[in-house]
């Protein structure tokens, strides 16, 4: 079974999007993971799990969660989430995900979890697979984890403050973690227009530096893929070779077994 649902928040008190986009069931073992200075705010209405005071920012969150759920299957989702349904063969492309969604969603993914370590929602936006689910892609946003076949977080590294889940997908599929994520159900999400999150601190400058120092990380996997117009300025964007990066881990895998 799915054990438990976190939702990181930051300066949303008034505004839990993806909670509210929960059925009941779902937020009953949902908890909005929030920074004591807020607890207040937040108690009033949701259930949830207060930080202890040194844990600060989103990436030693997202490390706390980890290393305190190792022997859960759980769910991490950002609080500005939406989630969506595909129907191809609908009068739309894709529906608000329903409370039997939701069933059938944590019914296979803790299936899933018995031999897949990680996995996650793909973005709701991009073009459809045609397929139930895919391997080895892309996760961000929304993911679910089995505590039990991850490593220990002292193997991770966790030195970017943005792009942090990027460079925590990759580290997995280098020590040979393979994901699978659904894309008949995915998340919209609004990058710029909530306020609060990462949004009180995150600049255009913070994110092009954490950029730079993926490429830094990730050679192999990570480099420059032109630039936007975006927050009164220019984002450089990436491309990520995430299939690249797991297969890659394979074929070393292969090569110590031969040698």
């Amino acid at each position: 079974m799915i054990d438990s649902f976190f939702i990181p928040s930051l300066g949303r008190h008034n505004n839990q999007i993806s909670f509210q986009s929960l059925p009941p069931k779902v937020q009953d073992i949902t908890q909005i993971v929030v920074q004591p200075h807020e607890a207040d705010l937040y108690k009033k209405n949701y259930p949830i799990l207060v930080l202890p005071e040194s844990i600060k920012g989103i990436t030693e969150t997202r490390r706390w969660i980890y290393m305190n759920s190792m022997d859960i299957k759980y769910f991490v989702a950002d609080d500005d989430l939406k989630f969506s349904c595909r129907t191809p063969n609908g009068e739309k492309s894709k529906r608000p995900m329903n409370s039997d969604d939701w069933d059938y969603v944590l019914e296979q993914t803790d299936k899933w979890l018995d031999e897949f370590a990680f996995g996650g929602f793909r973005q709701g936006n991009l073009p459809p697979s045609n397929k139930e689910y895919l391997e080895s892609v892309a996760v961000t946003c929304l993911y679910f984890f089995n505590g039990k076949l991850l490593p220990d977080e002292s193997e991770l590294d966790w030195d970017l403050n943005l792009a942090e889940d990027i460079s925590m997908v990759l580290q997995l599929f280098q020590k040979g973690y393979n994901n699978k994520v659904w894309d008949k159900f995915g998340y919209l999400s609004d990058f710029v227009g909530t306020e609060g999150g990462c949004a009180e601190w995150r600049t255009l400058d913070l994110i092009n530096e954490n950029h730079q120092k993926l490429i830094n990380k990730f050679p192999n996997y990570v480099s420059w893929n032109g630039e936007r117009e975006m927050m009164g300025g220019i984002l450089k964007k990436i491309k990520v070779r995430w299939k690249k990066c797991y297969l890659d881990s394979q074929r070393g895998n292969l090569n110590k077994f031969i040698t």
